[in-house]
């Protein structure tokens, strides 16, 4: 309780009573004319009520604990008026500027401090007097008084690594922290750890990546250009007949529209001869070659157009020894009747035989058919016509596909005129199952993603929005007391680069 003029400061204040009061950053001066801050009381030393325990006839009591009462801040005013009309404008303005709540309030003696409370009380002023002096009382439910400005601290890595942040609480009383966090990479979880108490977000066991299955395309030949990339008359025919002349060649043809691989010589030998296309598969996106459960797939058109004709498509797999491994194949033999077969062979040996007429209504007739070889482990799937085959060969359950070959040829001395009229490829691919892979699992925290903390309301904002499920049970909402404390963070070995992380904290005092 003092008067004197401070000539410190800006403009606005030196014309000020030292006490004068700001509410919600309006001193009550500068908008009631007339009015001027006389004195304050309140603000200065605060009693403590004690907790005790009277124990029977025991002498004296036992102690319990201390808290602080709410604070009552008494102002003195002087308001001077020069007509009645003057004095009750004056005051009606005083009475609007005097109806707040838990308004922010600031002394000019102490501009960098500010208390939080209600007028609750008023005195009262003489009567028939148009200067009077008076009194309003201020309620603070919380006595504390707290510093303007913020103070923040930026967490960096220790001598061992871990991100650690020194906070230096200059007030009186402990403060609550508030914490802002920007991840830069994924994370699953954080720790926030003092001697005080530990908050944990998240799930410290989460993982960034896990190891998963997939299928992976690893050739593929749509149409007659791309079975370029194939390498001519090398590769195996089915059976494993190696003794079979390679020396035939490939053309384009036109078929509904599309364009197709087939024969335009046949080439010669006395048994079945032809060309050939193949490819030794390339290693999967892990880095892994051959494949033990894979889907070769092709698309035959196979129809004669004279009984006599003959010829044969063949899709063939061969294993990382070089050897036959799975195979199918289209044949015409026979120059009497107008049958086909569909052969199907696991290690040179033959399991299915399927006979059809090849004509232009048939499964493999004018616009052709897929059949496909596929292998799950020990078991092998052959599809002809709408139909699935399959068998079981426990022995070659981890027996890996390297190669695939397509063939077309002819038998004997018979030539291309007598070869079926379409005999043709397209749409082949060779697709690998279960082939690994690090799947990235989208984490809690993604990168970019800031998580604020409220420590005095014991709150987590993810992106600004509530978290209702984040914060781990058992967790504890520390205070820091006046002095300094380390805090340490922890967060996810996977998230690197580390989260950007600052605590900030607004001092209090007595």
């Amino acid at each position: 309780m003092y008067k004197f003029t401070d000539t410190i400061g800006d403009p606005e204040s030196q014309s000020l009573p030292a006490e004068a009061l700001s509410i919600n950053g309006t001193y009550i001066e500068n908008e009631v004319a007339g009015y001027t801050t006389l004195s304050v009381s309140g603000r200065e030393l605060l009693e403590s009520e004690i907790g005790e325990l009277e124990i029977g006839h025991m002498t004296g009591s036992q102690y319990r604990y201390k808290r602080r009462p709410p604070r009552e801040i008494t102002v003195t005013y002087q308001l001077l008026s020069s007509s009645p009309r003057e004095f009750r404008e004056r005051y009606n303005k005083l009475c609007a500027l005097l109806e707040f709540e838990q308004a922010r309030l600031v002394f000019l003696d102490e501009p960098d401090k500010y208390f939080i409370g209600t007028k609750k009380g008023v005195g009262s002023v003489p009567e028939g007097q148009l200067n009077v002096t008076g009194t309003f009382v201020i309620y603070c439910t919380d006595p504390h008084k707290y510093a303007v400005d913020e103070k923040s601290f930026t967490a960096e890595a220790n001598s061992d690594g871990i991100l650690e942040v020194t906070i230096v609480n200059d007030g009186s009383v402990s403060a609550a922290v508030d914490y802002e966090i920007t991840h830069n990479h994924e994370n699953g979880y954080l720790g926030i750890v003092s001697e005080y108490g530990a908050i944990q977000l998240g799930n410290a066991d989460e993982v960034d990546k896990e190891t998963r299955q997939k299928s992976q395309i690893l050739a593929s030949y749509k149409n007659y250009k791309d079975y370029a990339a194939m390498t001519d008359n090398q590769g195996m025919w089915d059976g494993g007949h190696s003794e079979y002349p390679k020396n035939g060649t490939w053309g384009r043809y036109v078929l509904k529209g599309m364009d197709w691989l087939g024969l335009t010589s046949v080439g010669s030998g006395p048994s079945w001869h032809g060309a050939t296309k193949t490819i030794t598969l390339p290693a999967d996106s892990s880095g892994q070659t051959g494949a033990s459960s894979f889907l070769a797939q092709t698309r035959i058109a196979a129809e004669t157009g004279l009984v006599p004709q003959t010829g044969t498509l063949q899709m063939v797999i061969g294993d990382a020894s070089g050897k036959h491994l799975a195979s199918m194949h289209f044949v015409k033999r026979s120059t009497t009747d107008n049958t086909a077969s569909m052969v199907m062979q696991v290690q040179e040996k033959e399991i299915k035989r399927i006979k059809y007429e090849p004509t232009n209504w048939s499964s493999t007739g004018n616009g052709g058919s897929n059949i496909y070889i596929r292998k799950m482990g020990e078991l092998f799937e052959f599809y002809f016509a709408g139909q699935k085959y399959q068998f079981r060969y426990p022995a070659l359950k981890n027996t890996k596909a390297l190669t695939l070959t397509l063939c077309a040829g002819q038998f004997g001395d018979r030539g291309l005129n007598n070869l079926v009229t379409r005999m043709y490829f397209r749409d082949t691919f060779f697709r690998k199952d279960n082939v690994a892979y690090l799947y990235d699992i989208p984490n809690r925290y993604r990168a970019g993603s800031k998580v604020s903390i409220e420590g005095s309301a014991a709150k987590v904002y993810v992106d600004g929005i509530p978290s209702l499920d984040d914060e781990v049970l058992g967790s504890k909402f520390f205070k820091v007391p006046p002095g300094e404390t380390k805090v340490r963070f922890y967060y996810s070995s996977f998230s690197s680069p580390a989260p950007t992380i600052t605590a900030r904290i607004r001092e209090a005092y007595i």
